[in-house]
């Protein structure tokens, strides 16, 4: 028979050893633990690493310092190579759209618009500027100033036209464009306003509307859009001012939107078209350069949907290249 002590002696040895056991346990479950979560920071980091890589090689929207040439450049290089067995013909061909300076600037062709996709109410209206039937040549532009967001961003980033100035940046809307002050000049950061005093350009081009259009009632983006450009008509009162259509985004674009469509867009242009006139600028229809014939942004657009590539950056200022106004 075992005495009281040994049975104390035994049970305090017993809860010793399951003391012991509970803690190895709970290490290794910390352990284990700690080694899952390693692991899984280290998987989810790889597949947002292979996300992004995938997103920069599908996607030709601006970037801040852009390291490679838009994509028709590509395109027209391959062209040039297929074309060595006869190299007039591919020296031809990649003449023509490796510069914004086209063969219509020195034989300028007499072509009308495409407009099919334009409403009456547009067609008929008396700012709309008409095609000029000749091209002007890039100097035209050299006292020419761009205003906008993201989209007009590009023109620069594309260096499409870089003897003009552009004042545009990300995120900049007619909600704000009185206030953000991401606009870089000499003289450091200012706002679009301040941009514009220090450029004192002849002609300002004018761009808003593409985001807008989802979060703007028709009555707000009338007001503000009108407050913007009265503003620069005073600043400015010598400068021809034109405000250009807001641009269509591609069909697939459209149908995952329900705040963003093309039906919506062709709507906002005719309400800028209808401020143009009260505040007698000119119009700027350039939207009828870039449709598809359904009246949206082709898809080989080479961006997200609404913005694009250097091509139809080329597209968009031949359009300007036709349509001008004689300074009076």
């Amino acid at each position: 028979m075992y005495s009281k002590s040994n049975i104390y002696a035994h049970r305090k040895r017993d809860r010793k050893k399951a003391i012991a056991t509970f803690f190895v346990v709970l290490i290794i479950s910390l352990a284990a633990a700690l080694g899952a979560a390693v692991y899984w920071e280290k998987i989810q980091k790889k597949n947002q690493d292979q996300l992004q890589a995938q997103a920069e090689q599908n996607t030709d929207v601006p970037k801040e310092t852009p390291t490679h040439q838009p994509e028709p450049l590509n395109e027209e290089k391959n062209k040039a190579e297929q074309g060595k067995d006869n190299p007039e013909g591919a020296k031809g061909e990649v003449k023509e759209d490796l510069k914004l300076t086209s063969s219509a600037t020195k034989n300028p062709e007499k072509t009308g618009d495409v407009v099919t996709m334009t409403s009456d109410r547009i067609l008929k209206s008396s700012a709309l500027v008409a095609n000029t039937g000749s091209s002007v040549s890039d100097e035209y532009f050299d006292d020419a100033v761009f205003v906008g967001d993201s989209i007009t961003e590009g023109i620069k980033l594309y260096e499409i036209m870089s003897n003009a100035t552009v004042v545009a940046a990300r995120g900049i809307n007619l909600d704000n464009v009185f206030t953000d002050n991401q606009i870089r000049t000499a003289e450091g950061n200012t706002t679009v306003m301040g941009a514009l005093k220090q450029a004192d350009p002849s002609k300002i081009y004018i761009m808003f509307g593409a985001n807008g259009v989802g979060w703007f009632t028709e009555e707000h983006f009338t007001d503000v859009y009108t407050k913007f450009v009265e503003k620069v008509k005073k600043q400015h009162p010598d400068s021809q001012i034109f405000v250009q259509s807001i641009l269509p985004v591609t069909q697939k674009f459209d149908e995952s939107r329900d705040d963003i469509s093309n039906e919506k867009i062709n709507r906002y242009n005719e309400l800028i078209v209808e401020m143009a006139e009260k505040e007698e600028i000119y119009y700027l229809d350039v939207a009828s350069a870039i449709k598809d014939d359904k009246g949206c942004l082709p898809e080989d657009s080479n961006g997200d949907g609404m913005h694009f590539g250097g091509k139809y950056y080329n597209k968009w200022f031949d359009y300007l290249k036709t349509h001008t106004i004689e300074k009076k």
